[in-house]
This record gives C-alpha cells, structure tokens and sequence, in this order.
C-alpha cells in the first residue's frame, strides 16, 4: 500500500487550492486522472475536468452544536477504479466550535505501482497546500500488521503528526516550516540523501527511488535509520527499525 499525506494549517478552501491539487492529479498521467467524485461516501459526479470540479470544491454545510448553528466546509474525495488504483480525500482547514484551527490535509491510498510517478504527484500538492508536513511511504508489512491503535505505529501508518511530533520517516519527508530548523541541510546532503529546498521548507528522501521500499527493505530500514541519526535524539516518535 503506497500511502500520501499532506497537512496543512494553510486555507484550503480556496478555489486556486483545489485547482492546483487536482491538476496534480489529472495533468501529468493519463493512469492518474480521477474517474468518481465523492462527498463522504456518496458518488455525487463524474469527474470531467478540472474546472468542472470547483462548483464541488469546499460547499459549505451546516450542523448544530450546543444549541447553536456553526457551517464548516465539506471535503471532497475523488476514486480511481483503473490503474493505477487510488483513493484521495481532502479534508478542509476550519474552525471548531470552539474558535481552534483544525489543519486541513489531503490522505492518498493507492496500489503500488513503480510505472506511476507518484512522486511529482507529493512534490506538486506539498507546493499548492503549502504544507507543514507530509509523507510518502510504501509500507512493509513489518509496519502494517499488527498495529494497535494509539501507538506511534499507528499515527506512523495514518500519516498524521501526534501533538505536533513527527512518527517516523518514511521514504519520502516534506518538513514544512514548524519543522525546516531542525533539518541539517549540509550533513543531509553530505550523507548521500537526496534533499531539495520547497518553499519554506526541505524535501527529503531516504533513497533515490521508492521501489528501494519494495525490493530491499533491509537497505531501505538501514539508511533511515542513518537518516534519523542525523536529527535530534527525540525528534520521531519511533526510534527503533522494525524486526525483518
């Protein structure tokens, strides 16, 4: 299971947003062009182009909490059946009832398949969402099974920060601005991992290509775990490599 996910505590219910996230999608790859809207899990629209799109973009609903009406904007998800097969949602930045920012992300779940050039897919929507994190990971079945819910495995294969702390690292990191000063840059690079400046952030990758996942998992465990060696002690959840 090949896994994306962007946060973002930037508005994602602009229109520009939403156009820049679904042109990642449908612009690059003929085998990535979204076939299903969905709001929730209701089909609402054949996905056309993305223009078409907007007028589904972030409509506003309506609930009642504590006596009192709030409007909080729907996300959007859009479904693939054909290769390659993949599930998308947005999910919008808001406020909750009580004023707090939720931060908004986009969670991609899709079939592994090294012909799709997901990458430019995680590089082009960490740009449009301007993200705070984000993650693309192809998870080893040493990460996926036999995972309880509420440990660090489990935010590590939900994609999610845990009050504000980083998992682990998958094969591919996006550390927005929150994270950017805790990135040695020069002895990142002098390690031999590929890492580029996005915005106000850095991209980083544990290994050239992500079928290194795939094919070798020992080589790809080891150079994370070099990799995590050059951050602060604490600064992931996770520590330890999983037992192969």
């Amino acid at each position: 299971m090949l896994r994306i996910s962007v946060i973002t505590n930037f508005d994602t219910t602009n229109w520009i947003v939403g156009s820049q996230v679904l042109s990642a999608f449908s612009e690059r790859d003929s085998k990535l062009i979204p076939e299903s809207l969905f709001q929730w899990e209701s089909r609402i629209a054949d996905f056309e182009n993305v223009p078409a799109c907007e007028a589904h973009w972030a409509q506003m609903a309506t609930m009642q909490v504590q006596g009192s009406k709030m409007e909080f904007p729907i996300g959007l998800r859009w479904k693939r059946k054909k290769v390659a097969k993949y599930d998308a949602e947005i999910s919008h930045t808001h406020r909750n009832v009580k004023g707090e920012q939720i931060d908004g992300s986009l969670i991609v779940q899709a079939q592994f398949n090294s012909k799709i050039d997901w990458f430019s897919v995680f590089r082009e929507t960490c740009l449009a969402m301007r993200a705070s994190y984000a993650l693309m990971h192809v998870f080893h079945e040493s990460e996926a099974v036999n995972v309880r819910p509420g440990t660090s495995e489990s935010y590590f294969l939900s994609g999610v920060l845990h009050r504000g702390t980083i998992p682990n690292i998958g094969w591919a990191v996006f550390y927005g601005e929150e994270f950017a000063g805790s990135v040695d840059v020069d002895r990142i690079a002098g390690a031999g991992f590929p890492i580029e400046k996005i915005g106000s952030g850095y991209l980083v990758r544990v290994t050239e290509n992500i079928q290194d996942v795939v094919n070798d998992f020992p080589l790809f465990s080891r150079r994370r775990a070099e990799l995590k060696a050059l951050f602060r002690e604490g600064f992931f959840l996770i520590q330890d490599e999983p037992l192969i």
